[in-house]
């Protein structure tokens, strides 16, 4: 407990200004509204003092409080006057906590310090040992507002002394105790040049190397958050200082409550693009049992609102006229799910798929031999031989197939096949779309000086040719050659410019990375999950890559990820399984 004041007429040459004292270092204050009172009257408010140096018989005295009142008597001493022995309240000397806690309080009381002075005073109560809420207890003012002022402790001097001389603005101050010194340090000197330095709230985003996402937009239990927060004592939520990790979070508690509202029997939950608004304008209430849907609006701020029971508004007009009518069964919303496969996409999967059939049934003349058979007996699509190779519509799609490994057995044996048969390299085809640039009988006396095996390999490569894309037959091949797909294609640049649809690539991440990954990345945009896959297949940021990864739909028979009926391969493979079977052909010998 301090020591009462002892009150003291002290000379006036034996007092100066204590270091103690908040304004030591100013310049000299205003005094012009006190000195006719102190000129006229003296000194009626003792001055605040405690011994500072001297002699035991010619003692210095500190002013702790009174600055202005002792620079009113220099003034009048300088003007030749005698100043009387000046009443002064005397402090123990070794309490410097009082004295500033006095020096601050007699100042706050006539001259609101500013913040940075209020910092400066602060830090040395607490380092003198005073805890917050004593400094806080001293002054009248929240612990809150001491941890604000003591929060500019963490500013570099160059960023202080800025401050101080009023460079920098109050709202970009508070935004630089968020910052590392190195961040404050690239800052400055970003403010110090004549290039565009960001500011207030824009200072913020910087910082984090994106946009603000304060702490009340997660959906997570922010205290097992493993990132790193920005605490923003001057603002009401600290703010997360990485926002890719925040979304890896936010998105892995977006996955979960749409399993939850999934688990609570709503038929669809819709998750939107971040950064789109829910049109809910175009939208109206519509009850869960009947169909009614949860869309997801994720805002860029983080922020993420559930509108729960909604359906287009085109949908429910078409429900009411529906229920006028008395169709009750038209009376239900129907499902807003795409197909997993775009029509390109399907394109370019058959197509592939269609190579790599021909190029197992190269290998297998008995089976070209008795697919021929069944051509001649039941028809084909392709039985013309007209030489035209399938192609795709997109360019991409094209060359993907033209440069793939199946295609090249394909033309290898083409080659092969000229040459058993005689055919000169100027013609590496076997026929042409209107007519043949051979003889039948010569092509006929060919055949008839070759062995059984060559002829039945022409034979096979021939079927191989009229082989027609996305036809059962290529899926009944692929089921019994089993193929290792991954040996004649792994996804490439055409098959993920392809790639579109956002659940289907979802479900593609979770089978790479994880259930974990998958949920983190829900909300990513269509190419980041893309990224996701292609990282992981080349081992970026990983242990062990995974090169080998192969969408489901690359197998024979094809899975589908949603529905089989959104899946041109398996659905094209629906019952042939079974149907070529072992127990299935052993029963037809």
């Amino acid at each position: 407990m301090s020591k009462p004041f002892d009150l003291k007429f002290i000379p006036f040459s034996a007092l100066h200004i204590s270091k103690l004292n908040m304004r030591h270092s100013e310049t000299a204050p205003e005094i012009d509204d006190i000195l006719p009172s102190v000129k006229e009257r003296g000194i009626r408010q003792p001055l605040i003092v405690r011994r500072e140096g001297g002699t035991a018989k010619k003692p210095k005295y500190g002013i702790v409080a009174g600055r202005r009142r002792y620079f009113c008597l220099s003034a009048i001493a300088a003007e030749g006057i005698e100043i009387a022995d000046v009443p002064c309240c005397v402090m123990d000397a070794k309490d410097d906590a009082l004295a500033i806690e006095t020096s601050i309080i007699e100042n706050v009381a006539r001259l609101a310090p500013t913040e940075m002075e209020q910092y400066e005073a602060f830090k040395v109560l607490s380092d003198k040992g005073q805890s917050i809420d004593d400094i806080a207890a001293v002054f009248g003012i929240t612990p809150h507002s001491v941890k604000r002022r003591l929060a500019l402790g963490s500013l570099i001097p160059d960023v202080r002394d800025a401050y101080s001389n009023q460079q920098i603005d109050a709202a970009s101050i508070r935004a630089l105790t968020m910052a590392t010194e190195e961040q404050q340090a690239e800052w400055l000197a970003l403010f110090n040049s004549d290039d565009y330095c960001p500011t207030g709230n824009q200072l913020k985003a910087w910082l984090t190397g994106g946009g603000v996402i304060t702490t009340d937009k997660a959906l997570f239990d922010v205290s097992t958050y493993g990132g790193d927060i920005l605490t923003d004592l001057f603002g009401e939520h600290g703010q997360f200082a990485d926002t890719e990790h925040f979304w890896e979070s936010q998105n892995a508690a977006i996955a979960d409550a749409i399993e939850a509202y999934k688990a609570d029997g709503w038929k669809e939950v819709i998750l939107g693009e971040r950064g789109h608004y829910f049109p809910r304008y175009n939208h109206v209430l519509h009850p869960k049992e009947q169909g009614g849907r949860v869309y997801v609006e994720i805002r860029d701020s983080g922020e993420v609102t559930f509108y729960e029971g909604y359906i287009a508004d085109a949908e429910a007009q078409k429900i009411r006229r529906a229920l006028s009518n008395g169709e009750t069964e038209g009376a239900k919303a129907t499902t807003t799910s795409k197909p997993e496969m775009s029509g390109p996409m399907a394109d370019y999967m058959n197509l592939h798929r269609h190579s790599i059939a021909r190029a197992e049934l190269i290998k297998r003349p008995d089976l070209a031999l008795r697919l021929s058979v069944s051509h001649m007996i039941c028809g084909a699509r392709n039985w013309k031989i007209d030489g035209k190779s399938p192609r795709s519509r997109k360019p991409e799609t094209q060359a993907s197939v033209e440069a793939s490994k199946a295609e090249a057995i394909l033309g290898e044996e083409r080659q092969a096949v000229c040459d058993l048969l005689g055919l000169s390299m100027e013609h590496p085809q076997i026929y042409y779309r209107h007519h043949s640039p051979y003889d039948v009988c010569e092509i006929f006396a060919r055949l008839l000086t070759l062995e059984d095996a060559d002829v039945l390999r022409v034979q096979a490569f021939c079927l191989c040719e009229t082989l027609a894309v996305d036809s059962s037959e290529v899926e009944a091949i692929g089921i019994l050659t089993k193929p290792d797909f991954g040996d004649y294609w792994s996804p490439d640049d055409a098959f993920f410019d392809i790639l579109r649809d956002k659940p289907t690539i979802n479900l593609m991440v979770k089978d790479i990375a994880g259930k974990s990954c998958a949920d983190g990345a829900v909300t990513d945009t269509a190419k980041m999950q893309k990224q996701i896959i292609k990282n992981r297949m080349a081992g970026h940021g990983v242990e062990d890559a995974s090169p080998d990864w192969l969408p489901r739909w690359a197998a024979f028979p094809a899975k589908s990820y949603k529905a089989v009926k959104g899946c041109a391969p398996a659905e094209a493979s629906r019952g042939l399984e079974k149907l070529f079977s072992p127990a299935s052909t052993d029963s037809q010998e």
